[in-house]
């Protein structure tokens, strides 16, 4: 593999360590009326700045078309640093440069890393979002920010054409001293704070995120509109029963559905801890959508009312989250039924990837990253006759809970071929054996089935903290801490060190901050849910995958596949792949190379981790997303 870079086949985050780097700095002829993105080829390069470590600022007026000297000057660094290095990216691949061969070092995402989860705003203790944007980050370290009035202007959509050049080049140029002083004390502190190695996962990715938004992804026209049409009939029908059932009452006058809910169909309010029924600030009766599902039930009018809600609700979901943008985009003649998905680096709290989608002329926009599993049908391959292939990495989360808690019984669970984690969890909300459930299952008797299906959103609910439910799921969180003793006493072990330090550092460094934790006379603790759960999501999603799918983009083009094998999208958990099809073997074969042992190397010799759980990847390929059968592969430590 001496077609893969160096600084991936033999990664090494001391290599941030070295002077022979280059900050870089764009100034673009935004013509989009968003941000200047190299997606969109409307907009052009107008100007570069960049520095080496002597603080000598070079630059040059052009376009992308015209930047020969920047070009020949990145052949000679070990890596470049930027500000939401993505950005830049973008642009150098429209340059021409080759950026599977650049290591970067991103500020933003730096930033990001040191801030841990306190870049989200925390719901459960209000705590706020700390802002990234390079002057917000100069700004806490004591450097000069951003030119205000050059930012002004081009924040109200005035062009860097008609702006004075000297004022824009000033700005430019100040953006490169900016961010070189930022990346020299963010350096420092990751280095001290054992932190380098996340940043260094983290922008290894970079590069492929930024390809994979530039080759965009497919919907399939027929089936769009197909579907539309099934919805925008459904949604008409349920509304039309809705109002014969309610008599037609105005949902927006809150009188109104008070007194529909609490007089005419006799539901009881619901009450605090006092036994006073609960209230609006201005004293009036509960009508919000949260409170309607929490509503108890006693009659058949109440249940059939609560079901038409849950059904609207579901049905004008579907269209305003996804099908209303799927329409747009395949309405546009301009758009030939792709759109570009912006995957976001910097975003959640738990260090995941998050998505955007960019917004139609109609404002709607939808999120990849939550497709609904019944929508990801509406994608195939841009290019006739291929194919979309999806490979994921199976079961992660519940494996690397397993690996943190040290837990026998779920690493045990994890190598028994036979065992099925959702009929453990039918059992315990049914109240049988497992061995009665999975013989049942097996047997394909539809009881089973159907408790198997009805436990799948529960099964890993209590690595998340989940406690309180239905009888039935209470069943299977005491289950689930009964069966895996270790791991229960674990995540109790993060609750206990964040509420005597207000931090949880985990194994690979990444740390988490609870400035606001406390605990209740009740034993309560506020934070206790994303205590357990950041470290489970983070080591699988934000580490494992940002791994698995680095590996997979760079050996098909070390394989010179990569005109056969082209990568559309990535979810939380798997990345998402058009694929020619007389080279459906070689995308399984690499996916399964990327998914297993790339990880295990990886993870030892960036983190020091002797990650000695299997793994597991599943594989689909078929004509659409999520279609196909699937081939699952289990990877043993001696697989390594």
């Amino acid at each position: 593999m001496s077609d893969i870079p160096e600084f991936i086949e033999s990664p090494d985050p001391s290599r941030y360590l070295g002077d022979n780097y280059l900050v870089l700095d764009f100034e673009t002829e935004v013509n989009d009326g968003r941000f200047g993105s190299a997606l969109d080829s409307r907009n052009g390069l107008a100007l570069a700045c960049w520095s080496d470590h002597r603080r000598r600022i070079d630059y040059h007026w052009g376009s992308e078309f015209n930047q020969d000297r920047l070009r020949k000057r990145l052949e000679l660094v070990d890596f470049i640093v930027a500000h939401n290095a993505k950005y830049e990216l973008g642009w150098l691949s429209r340059i021409g440069v080759d950026t599977s061969k650049l290591l970067c070092f991103d500020t933003k995402i730096a930033e990001y890393v040191l801030l841990g989860n306190l870049a989200a705003p925390d719901n459960r203790t209000g705590l706020p979002r700390v802002s990234t944007s390079l002057d917000d980050c100069c700004i806490r370290r004591g450097h000069r920010p951003k030119d205000p009035i050059v930012d002004l202007w081009m924040k109200h959509g005035i062009k860097v054409s008609d702006m004075p050049p000297r004022w824009v080049l000033d700005r430019c140029k100040q953006d490169v001293a900016s961010t070189r002083a930022l990346f020299l004390d963010q350096r420092a502190e990751l280095v001290r704070t054992n932190r380098l190695g996340c940043l260094y996962t983290r922008c290894i990715l970079s590069p492929v995120l930024a390809a994979i938004e530039q080759e965009k992804i497919h919907l399939d026209d027929t089936r769009v509109r197909t579907t539309f049409a099934e919805f925008t009939e459904k949604l008409s029908a349920l509304e039309r029963e809705f109002t014969s059932f309610t008599g037609g009452i105005n949902w927006r006058s809150s009188k109104q559905v008070g007194e529909y809910l609490y007089e005419t169909l006799g539901f009881s309010e619901l009450t605090g801890r006092d036994g006073r029924p609960k209230r609006t600030a201005s004293g009036g009766r509960l009508t919000d959508a949260k409170s309607l599902p929490k509503l108890k039930v006693k009659t058949d009018a109440q249940r059939q009312f609560l079901d038409f809600k849950k059904s609207l609700g579901q049905v004008g979901f579907a269209l305003s989250k996804n099908l209303n943008y799927f329409k747009e985009i395949c309405d546009d003649p301009d758009t030939g039924c792709l759109f570009t998905a912006e995957l976001n680096q910097t975003v959640t709290a738990t260090h995941r990837l998050s998505c955007s989608g960019i917004p139609t002329v109609g404002g709607n926009a939808v999120q990849l990253q939550n497709v609904p599993r019944n929508f990801k049908r509406l994608f195939n391959a841009r290019r006739p006759g291929w194919l979309i292939g999806e490979a994921d990495g199976a079961q992660l989360e519940f494996r690397v809970a397993a690996f943190l808690g040290n837990d026998r019984q779920a690493r045990a669970d994890i190598s028994d071929p036979g065992w099925d984690a959702h009929c453990v969890t039918a059992a315990a909300m049914v109240g049988k054996t497992y061995e009665e459930v999975y013989t049942a299952y097996k047997a394909g008797e539809k009881w089973a089935a159907d408790a198997r299906q009805a436990a799948k959103p529960e099964t890993f609910k209590p690595l998340y903290g989940g406690s309180k439910g239905t009888k039935a799921q209470e069943r299977w969180y005491a289950e689930f801490k009964r069966r895996y003793p270790d791991l229960a006493k674990a995540q109790e072990d993060w609750v206990y060190e964040v509420l005597e330090t207000k931090q949880l550092i985990t194994p690979w460094g990444l740390r988490y901050y609870f400035p606001r934790a406390k605990v209740s006379n009740t034993g309560y603790c506020n934070v206790a849910s994303a205590v357990y759960n950041y470290p489970v999501q983070a080591l699988a999603t934000a580490e494992i995958i940002p791994i698995a799918v680095t590996y997979f983009w760079h050996q098909i083009r070390a394989a010179a596949l990569d005109d056969y094998i082209k990568p559309v999208n990535t979810v939380h958990d798997s990345i998402v792949c058009e694929i020619h099809p007389d080279y459906t073997a070689d995308f399984v074969r690499i996916a399964r190379d990327a998914f297993g042992p790339c990880v295990w190397r990886y993870l030892k010799q960036v983190y020091g981790m002797d990650f000695d759980v299997p793994l597991g990847c599943g594989i689909k390929i078929g004509s659409h997303w999520g279609e196909g059968s699937e081939e699952k592969f289990e990877y043993l430590r001696e697989d390594k």
